[in-house]
């Protein structure tokens, strides 16, 4: 099945819209090697002063349920807060899911002080969306990281502050991105990020 996956539906686009589910209420958005090409470090995070640009590659040695992992290596130079971002470009309809779910794991001897979160990016005019919290990665220990896409919950900000979760923004996604974070600590190593699903 998962080879059957990684086949037909080599781009995040198709495994979106195609409607195949890897389980009945939740499909993977990348759980292969073969979904690399559709994960990229945004050009315009280069510019900014406070993130940094991590090396994406997948790691096939860091696999959990036979799934080989996104790795971001990053280093965090922990004088001030500093994110990389890692995202999928395309236009997404999101209105049937209620939860998109990631899992994220930093080595043991890593500084408590990672966090990570998702964005998405709706519309038109590319609305700028954000969990309005992150979540702290527990360093040794697979940490799951679930933004809410409920109809009407309040747990996404924008630059004008909270917004309501509505159909009219889940269903014209134009990215989706995972932001691994630096709660001002030093730290210089892999981030994996695996298991990136929606969930019905």
């Amino acid at each position: 099945m998962k080879k059957a996956v990684c086949l037909v539906f080599g781009i995040f686009l198709f495994l979106v819209l195609a409607g195949v589910d890897a389980y009945p209420q939740q499909k993977y958005v990348y759980n292969c090697k073969h979904y690399i090409q559709n994960w990229d470090i945004p050009e315009w995070s280069t510019y900014k002063e406070d993130h940094i640009s991590p090396i994406l590659s997948v790691d096939e040695n860091f696999k959990k349920n036979d799934n080989s992992s996104l790795k971001l290596t990053v280093a965090f130079p922990g004088e001030s807060w500093s994110a990389g971002v890692v995202e999928a470009e395309g236009i997404f309809d999101l209105t049937l899911y209620r939860a998109l779910t990631c899992r994220v794991y930093v080595p043991r001897s890593a500084p408590k002080g990672i966090e990570a979160r998702f964005i998405i990016v709706t519309g038109e005019d590319y609305l700028w969306l954000e969990m309005d919290r992150p979540v702290a990665i527990n360093p040794g220990k697979q940490t799951t990281v679930t933004a809410n896409l409920k109809y009407g919950n309040h747990g996404w900000k924008s630059g004008e502050g909270r917004v309501r979760m509505s159909d009219e923004l889940k269903e014209d996604i134009r990215k989706v991105a995972i932001r691994i974070e630096s709660n001002i600590v030093e730290y210089e190593g892999p981030v994996y990020i695996d298991n990136i699903k929606l969930v019905k």
